[in-house]
């Protein structure tokens, strides 16, 4: 997508004489019509695709309404591709219909230490699966695996979703205590291209497009000429571009990564 500007300016009625190799100019006013092209960069889809396809976030009102696993046809521990498995709390079934097999990880907490409460759960994605009998319970096949199936794993519809190759890049106007929650690849620390959860969604306004800046928090040292304590400002180290937001959390890349980002870095709007 491109977007064009008309940028028109306009000169003050004016009249130069200039006398140039003994003739007379007479300069008028005009407009001017400049096309300016404002290149879009495109998020490199391979990165977040699986993100978008494969539900990564939970809320705990979605884990009330899920189906998940009582049994399975052969009796086993856990089922591979190919096995049948008994679902119940499937009410939404439809024979055919697909399903990401999943189990509940983290939970995703705002960092405030008088704050418990759960914004959401981490998806860990299993494999999917495919409806073959309506019932209580009901039968699906086993369409994949990429992890070990058990009783008790939850089921949640499988949507295809995607994201636009190109997009006007925007921010929010402000935003209020927010931070990354949780990073997931599992380490203490991350860099650029690397996924991070921030516990701010749709309900707080943000949207996919939004970027915004990574901050590390003030830090308090002491002067070691006067022995006075300092406190440090807060730092800018990188940037996210938000690709994915839920009700009270969103998934952001990181597009700009000046030093190590940790869990708990403070986002801002830059």
């Amino acid at each position: 997508m491109k977007k064009i500007t008309l940028l028109l300016f306009l000169s003050i009625i004016f009249s130069v004489n200039c006398v140039l190799a003994g003739r007379t100019v007479i300069v008028s006013p005009e407009i001017r019509i400049i096309e300016r092209k404002h290149e879009i960069p495109s998020l490199q889809m391979e990165m977040i695709q699986h993100f978008l396809n494969r539900p990564k976030i939970v809320t705990p009102d979605e884990i009330e309404d899920m189906g998940y696993i009582v049994a399975n046809a052969e009796n086993s521990l856990f089922v591979t591709q190919g096995s049948k498995i008994y679902v119940r709390n499937l009410y939404d079934a439809e024979k055919g219909k697909k399903y990401a097999i999943m189990r509940l990880g983290q939970a995703y907490r705002n960092p405030a230490e008088d704050e418990e409460e759960v914004l959401a759960y981490e998806g860990v994605y299993l494999g999917e699966s495919t409806v073959e009998q309506l019932g209580e319970p009901t039968v699906l096949n086993v369409t994949s695996a990429v992890r070990e199936i058990g009783t008790g794993a939850r089921l949640m519809a499988v949507e295809e979703s995607g994201f636009p190759k190109d997009f006007y890049l925007h921010s929010p106007e402000n935003l209020d205590e927010a931070y990354i929650v949780a990073l997931l690849d599992g380490t203490l620390s991350i860099g650029k291209y690397q996924i991070v959860v921030i516990n701010k969604g749709a309900y707080d306004g943000i949207e996919k497009g939004h970027v915004l800046a990574i901050e590390k928090a003030t830090r308090l040292i002491k002067d070691k000429i006067t022995d006075e304590e300092v406190m440090l400002p807060q730092q800018q180290v990188g940037k996210i571009l938000v690709f994915k937001a839920f009700e009270q959390v969103s998934y952001a890349l990181v597009t700009k990564a000046d030093k190590p980002i940790n869990q708990f870095d403070i986002i801002t709007v830059p």
